[in-house]
């Protein structure tokens, strides 16, 4: 507190500087006639500096719940936080400023609770004679995770006494308050713990059939409501957070682009089959492709070890570290396509390289290779630098090892979509 204040109350005596301290004046101090020594609830709604938190726990019908004897741990953020996560938000008055009453109670209601978790009594600020479990690096239940079992846990870092909360890389000012039933931490953010937008890792097959079952693989696949093949809906069932089983539609042709929609946002794109097809199990009737170029390594294109789907795949030996080859066919149009395609089995863990517009590193991009499973990778021409392709026709493929280790991989199911 500041000093001013402890002195006027030095007259009240031991009962209350044990009741109520703040371990930094860098932010306003709590104080005044209406603070509430017996309830951390008291302190939110004495100090100034949270006053629109507070706001926000009067618009939802909370007051009752908190200013209570229950042990709490708030996470409060400043009013600047506050006002500046309603202007990102969209809620703002006609005058431009932001207005905490154009936020729906329902969407309030989560925010405030995503900041409070009851039951505990946790700090940061270590303090001589004040009994405290003190907050460690770790993940906490929020009251908002009791009413929402799909929302995110509060995560809490503390690294050399230094609180961020929620991911964000803006430290705590440095202050907590305590009354007897718990502690506020201030925060320079606002904590959502809402699930950010689906993520497609891979799918199941890659080559699937009409009415097929297939299992889209991800995370945040919470309050799911399309799954689609290009722009159709197709019948799905969320069976976790991270895998969805897809039922393939009776009119799937040769390929579809496969997003994910939820509550919270839009997939990036997976990709089921192709529109053109190089490598099966050979190259369009004939066991090698038309023309090869390679270095430091060796292939055999009608390999029967280790097959991703039908009875062939390519083997190849980087016998040495940054070896490459590159696979040569008729001309085809770039604006005809979008992805490459490929399956890669490898027996260690790998970088390789691939590119459609020329062999110099800067024209492709380097993808990572989990060992011992089939990668089933699709990778957009945008990040195949086609603009270097100035005819905009392409007519070679090259892959180069790219973690400077020699090794074996496995090609699979190559082509273009």
């Amino acid at each position: 507190m500041k000093i001013l204040y402890k002195l006027k109350q030095i007259a009240l005596g031991a009962f209350l500087l044990a009741a109520a301290y703040s371990c930094d004046d860098t932010i306003e101090d709590v104080g005044g006639a209406e603070q509430n020594y017996n309830t951390v609830y008291g302190l939110i709604a004495a100090n100034t500096n949270l006053s629109t938190f507070n706001k926000a726990v009067e618009l939802t019908g909370l007051k009752s719940t908190f200013d209570k004897p229950d042990d709490f741990t708030f996470f409060i953020p400043t009013d600047a936080a506050f006002d500046a996560y309603l202007v990102k938000s969209g809620y703002v008055n006609s005058l431009g400023y932001p207005d905490i009453n154009l936020v729906p109670v329902d969407v309030l209601r989560e925010v405030v609770l995503s900041h409070v978790v009851k039951g505990v009594k946790k700090r940061v600020g270590y303090l001589d004679g004040v009994q405290a479990d003190y907050l460690t690096t770790g993940e906490l239940a929020t009251m908002a995770n009791a009413e929402d079992a799909d929302l995110y846990l509060l995560g809490v870092n503390v690294t050399n006494g230094v609180l961020k909360v929620n991911g964000s890389d803006k430290p705590a000012p440095g202050v907590d308050y305590y009354g007897t039933n718990g502690f506020v931490n201030v925060l320079d953010n606002v904590i959502s713990l809402d699930p950010p937008a689906p993520v497609i890792d891979g799918v199941s097959n890659a080559s699937p059939s009409p009415g097929e079952d297939i299992i889209i693989k991800g995370s945040n696949f919470v309050q799911v409501q399309t799954v689609k093949f290009d722009d159709k809906a197709v019948t799905f069932k969320v069976l976790s957070k991270t895998e969805i089983q897809v039922t393939v539609p009776a009119d799937y042709g040769s390929n579809a682009l496969v997003k994910v929609q939820t509550v919270y946002g839009t997939s990036n794109v997976a990709t089921l089959g192709v529109k053109y097809l190089l490598f099966g199990d050979d190259f369009n009737g004939s066991p090698a492709p038309s023309w090869t170029w390679n270095w430091g390594g060796t292939e055999d294109f009608q390999n029967t070890e280790m097959v991703s789907r039908g009875t062939k795949s390519i083997k190849r030996e980087n016998k040495d570290g940054w070896s490459g080859l590159m696979i040569g066919f008729n001309s085809l149009k770039v604006a005809d396509y979008q992805y490459l395609k490929i399956s890669i089995y490898s027996t260690a863990s790998t970088r390789i390289l691939f590119s459609i517009a020329g062999q110099d590193d800067p024209t492709g991009i380097a993808v990572d290779i989990k060992a011992g499973q089939w990668n089933n990778i699709s990778i957009p021409f945008s990040s195949l630098h086609t603009e270097l392709l100035t005819n905009g026709e392409f007519n070679s493929l090259f892959m180069k090892e790219y973690s400077g280790l020699p090794g074996t991989v496995y090609l699979d199911d190559i082509g273009f979509l």
